[in-house]
């Protein structure tokens, strides 16, 4: 037991050597998880996807009760069918209103037309006052109708706008209506694997409710903090060597970010440095197309 922890101390002296060009540090891999949240409230009809389980894109990983507002949108579909009868209802008397006041108008133009002509008749003598006085009320009839009809119409617009605006406004209701229950069902933003799940099936979910997370474990990330004597050799697109303990092989990682704010070292933090020295965040991303990776899991990282 002792060799053994000798061997091992001497070990990892060696690896935290500098030789003049490599260096090791240890970190965790870590990833960008994705929250999805309810986007409905309701009862929760299933949550087929499980904690580890690979989505696809697109895949519904949760579906939201939606009787409700099915119901509702039945309901809606019928008072649009009433409207739409209404609307038409409405557009016929508006459109026979609209042909009586242009017959009145026609009628008045005549009535004007025929007094004047019998006006200038009575003066040559070709007309009697009787005539004149008969198409003078004739021409007032006609002028009265004419305010009735177009008041009628106006009316009839009015009627006809209204049932138009009504007819908009249940059509945006039955939108939303669409919206809620397509976003009852909870799709997969990204190929990845479901890291972990917050409900079960028949609890109830608000909206904003966490249902689960989701990640793409292709390419984990892991932070090492390196000193300032050895951050001259690094640079943003650099390549490191990366090994994890039960993992064959040496695999790839490129460093895509450096922080440019100094930093004591977290105690929580394995480096090669003492506790005091001031450390730079280094971020490395590593390649796992096979899911040989995990978060979480250590790392050692050589530049």
């Amino acid at each position: 037991m002792k060799n053994l922890m000798f061997w091992a101390a001497a070990l990892l002296l060696l690896s935290c050597a500098d030789n003049g060009r490599q260096f090791a540090y240890t970190g965790r891999t870590d990833v960008d998880a994705i929250l999805l949240s309810s986007q409905a409230a309701g009862l929760i009809d299933s949550l087929p996807a499980r904690e580890g389980q690979a989505v696809r894109k697109g895949e519904v990983l949760a579906r939201i009760n939606t009787e409700r507002l099915r119901a509702q949108a039945q309901a809606q579909s019928a008072q649009l069918a009433q409207l739409e009868l209404r609307r038409d209802t409405a557009e016929a008397q508006l459109e026979q209103a609209q042909a009586q006041v242009r017959q009145a108008q026609a009628r008045l133009e005549l009535a004007q037309e025929t007094l004047a002509r019998t006006e200038s008749l009575l003066t040559e003598g070709g007309a009697t006052r009787q005539r004149r006085d008969e198409l003078a009320t004739q021409l007032t009839v006609e002028q009265a109708n004419l305010a009735a009809l177009r008041s009628n119409q106006t009316a009839l617009e009015s009627g006809y706008k209204l049932i138009g605006a009504q007819e908009q406004e249940l059509r945006a209701g039955m939108q939303l209506t669409g919206i809620s229950i397509r976003d009852a069902e909870l799709h997969s933003p990204i190929d990845g694997v479901v890291l972990n799940t917050f409900r079960h099936e028949g609890e109830l979910a608000a909206v904003g409710t966490p249902l689960l997370e989701v990640a793409d474990l292709s390419t984990l990330r892991v932070e090492v903090y390196v000193p300032l004597a050895k951050l001259g050799a690094l640079e943003i697109g650099g390549e490191a060597q990366v090994s994890a303990e039960g993992v064959p092989g040496i695999l790839k990682g490129t460093v895509s970010w450096i922080a440019s704010e100094a930093e004591f070292t977290p105690k929580t933090i394995l480096t090669q440095e003492t506790r005091t020295t001031l450390v730079y965040r280094v971020r490395i991303l590593v390649a796992n197309p096979d899911g040989i990776l995990k978060v979480g899991m250590p790392l050692d990282v050589r530049f």
